[in-house]
């Protein structure tokens, strides 16, 4: 039998099969999905799989307007035609006037709408169309096959069962669905634009930070879900893949695919997980406050995973100082719990300029206040944590990457390490990092930090200026 570490998405039989050998206490979600195709010629072998499950004859096809081609093909039109010949089908084109599609309420329920006797939806494109579709085809109550045809190596978002939304202009995961099936052609993919790929690239990077969050979240007793099996179908692979990292700019075949496996890979962690916390943690958290402040600003938004990858760096850094520094006989327990009074002042501090309303700072607030009373329940679980520092600290270690490794890797495939090479200002980039514990009901090793009294300006720039010497940060 095919083991977790050597997983392959294309094969879900083998790995659904896996999967269930390693949690035999069925403490995983099953994965829902029928096919998922990574090939020279998946936009065809998806349309024809559609037939065999679907249970009518109209469709509804949702893209962008943006060309995208495979060689000389218009895919979109492509795809239109083999689907035509066969099926009723239905075109909603989205457009961002002007700006990106934002994955959000309005633009969810513009497909909800569009879906009216559909037997199913095929979308056709990137992580917000595809985000979007998910969200779109749950929240409907129409329980119709969905279709993702995957057109970049972008982020990790197509082989889960969560959409990122806009709410009140905060990113929020809001659980929604799995794709039916997933196609991504190799073809495709390799003629996506480069800096898209290094995005997938550097989404990647939380690999090496996020489980280390998940497991001290769960150690704590704040996440009652952690599971090794998630970092276990990524963390191979994926070193495979920071190996070959300078291959990508080669657009060398064997290392594009081994970045579709590890991405739907990644995806699918998720999914199994019941949550996106096996790849997204403080680095995400980082990012997410980056996007809020473009959206506040009516800015451009940086592409996702190339934040992540520079976030995921800083992370990474203080997961290595604080294995290397943290002494629990220094810790004063009783001033680890801060009263909320405090910190919904210190929240809504840090999140007013977002918008006149304080509709972020509220939602924000309503999300950090059950985190901090689910840290307060968990003081004796602390207090365990302490006492049990080393082992701790010697399983994490063999979960992280060196900073100065990652950044190696990433600088090799020539992904940005810098926000500033995505346009965002260093004093923005500082608020992101200082302010992303005060953003949601999760807890991570910023909030470890935070609560223990590491987390202050001195702490920020000691990780910023150990990134800097690496040509990394802000």
């Amino acid at each position: 039998m095919t083991s977790l570490s050597d997983a392959n998405p294309a094969d879900l039989p083998s790995l659904k099969r896996a999967l269930r050998s390693a949690d035999p206490e069925g403490l995983l979600q099953p994965i829902p999905m029928d096919r998922i195709f990574i090939g020279e010629n998946s936009i065809d072998a998806i349309c024809g799989f559609m037939g065999s499950i679907m249970p009518g004859v109209n469709v509804l096809m949702v893209a962008d307007s943006t060309p995208i081609y495979r060689g000389a093909e218009n895919v979109k039109e492509k795809i239109y035609g083999l689907l035509s010949g066969r099926y009723m089908v239905k075109r909603l084109v989205l457009s961002g006037g002007g700006h990106d599609i934002r994955a959000d309420e309005a633009a969810s329920r513009l497909i909800q709408d569009s879906m009216g006797i559909a037997d199913c939806v095929i979308g056709i494109g990137g992580g917000t169309i595809t985000d979007l579709c998910k969200h779109a085809v749950y929240s409907s109550g129409k329980r119709v096959p969905l279709f993702i045809v995957q057109t970049v190596l972008s982020v990790n978002a197509f082989s889960d069962g969560v959409s990122v939304m806009l709410k009140q202009g905060v990113k929020r995961t809001a659980p929604t669905m799995f794709p039916t099936a997933l196609a991504i052609d190799l073809a495709l993919v390799r003629q996506a634009p480069f800096e898209r790929t290094l995005s997938g690239f550097g989404d990647l990077m939380a690999t090496w930070t996020a489980p280390a969050d998940w497991f001290l979240s769960h150690k704590i007793g704040m996440n009652r879900n952690y599971h090794s099996a998630p970092y276990t179908i990524l963390a191979k692979q994926n070193y495979e893949l920071l190996v070959n990292a300078g291959k990508l700019k080669e657009n060398d075949g064997k290392t594009f695919e081994t970045l579709a496996r590890v991405l739907t890979l990644s995806g699918l962690a998720m999914g199994i997980a019941g949550e996106s916390s096996p790849a997204s943690g403080t680095e995400h958290l980082m990012v997410h406050l980056l996007d809020m402040a473009a959206e506040s600003k009516n800015s451009e938004i940086a592409l996702h995973g190339a934040q992540v990858g520079a976030a995921s760096l800083l992370a990474s850094i203080a997961w290595d100082i604080f294995l290397d520094t943290f002494e629990p006989s220094n810790i004063d327990v009783d001033s680890c719990f801060p009263k909320e009074a405090d910190m919904k002042k210190k929240v809504y501090q840090a999140f007013a300029a977002l918008d006149a309303g304080g509709k972020a700072a509220d939602e924000c607030w309503n999300d950090y206040k059950k985190k901090l009373v689910t840290w307060r329940d968990n003081k004796d679980n602390f207090i365990r944590f302490l006492s049990a520092w080393p082992l701790f600290r010697k399983k994490v270690r063999t979960m992280v990457q060196k900073p100065e490794f990652l950044c190696e890797c990433m600088q090799r495939a020539g992904a940005p390490t810098r926000f500033c090479q995505m346009g965002i200002d260093a004093d923005t980039a500082k608020w992101a990092i200082t302010n992303c514990h005060l953003f949601r009901n999760r807890f991570t090793l910023a909030d470890m930090l935070f609560y223990t009294g590491w987390w202050n300006d001195d702490f920020i720039n000691r990780i910023t200026g150990r990134a800097h010497s690496m040509d990394a940060g802000l």
